[in-house]
């Protein structure tokens, strides 16, 4: 499942509570939901500071700095202003409207509100999220193996790493030379799959799902198990293989 980060601003408990049960009580097979929580305008915009958040749900009334500014700050940021901001408004007249949209926010939902309709919002808006990713994610991988050609191979699996990271809550990843055996890079394998992984390599076989990497005429082994089957993890095997190819070309 892809990992979905969601702050979620508002300083009556019972509504947050109402919001993050209705996620979890909800039948999603894409994506896997982790809820931050803040109470007024300040503690969201640090929450916003310190993670990776891919989806904001910010009510305007908050103390100590209101939704608006809250809004408005993360739009004026050059590395959070991709992030997309629903309000939550007691307040619908029109101007308020008007307002939250000026400021860049996807959408303003009148309070009391269904928790419903906030699912289907943000449900929305991370399809249209992970398809953008997905191109973005595509341009980025492949124009960052060209820069490592010429580098160090020890980079590339920290990179692949990250990746993975980004997507999956449990998986594990090994990087091997071919001709020595060395463990390049290990992610929680322990010594006992590790010995059993190079005896399967050593004799011809795959150790869970392989991908064989040429980097200037040596070869590296890139080991995976993920417990999931996810696009995500098809584009990073579809671009390594392809990358593998020019390199041996």
């Amino acid at each position: 499942m892809i990992v979905k980060n969601i702050l979620i601003a508002d300083e009556n408990e019972y509504e947050r509570r109402a919001i993050i049960e209705r996620f979890e009580n909800s039948f999603d097979p894409t994506h896997r939901y982790v809820f931050f929580e803040a109470i007024d305008g300040e503690e969201a915009l640090n929450k916003i500071g310190e993670n990776n958040i891919h989806i904001a749900i910010i009510d305007t009334n908050l103390s100590k700095i209101n939704g608006f500014e809250v809004l408005k700050t993360i739009k004026r940021s050059p590395v959070k202003a991709h992030i997309p901001v629903i309000l939550l408004s007691s307040n619908i007249h029109r101007a308020t409207r008007l307002k939250a949209y000026e400021l860049g926010a996807v959408g303003i939902i009148p309070k009391p509100f269904s928790t419903l309709e906030v699912f289907n919002i943000v449900k929305s808006l991370l399809y249209t999220q992970d398809e953008y990713l997905h191109i973005h994610e595509v341009m980025h991988i492949i124009s960052f193996l060209e820069q490592m050609s010429d580098k160090q191979v020890i980079v590339v699996p920290k990179i692949v790493d990250e990746f993975l990271s980004e997507y999956f809550t449990s998986y594990k990843f090994l990087a091997v030379n071919a001709s020595t055996g060395e463990p390049l890079y290990n992610r929680d394998f322990d010594e006992d799959e590790i010995r059993e992984i190079l005896t399967c390599l050593k004799n011809g076989q795959d150790a869970y799902l392989t991908i064989k990497i040429n980097i200037k005429g040596e070869i590296y082994y890139f080991i995976f198990k993920i417990f999931s089957d996810n696009k995500r993890f098809i584009l990073l095997k579809k671009v390594l293989d392809f990358w593998s190819e020019l390199n041996d070309r």
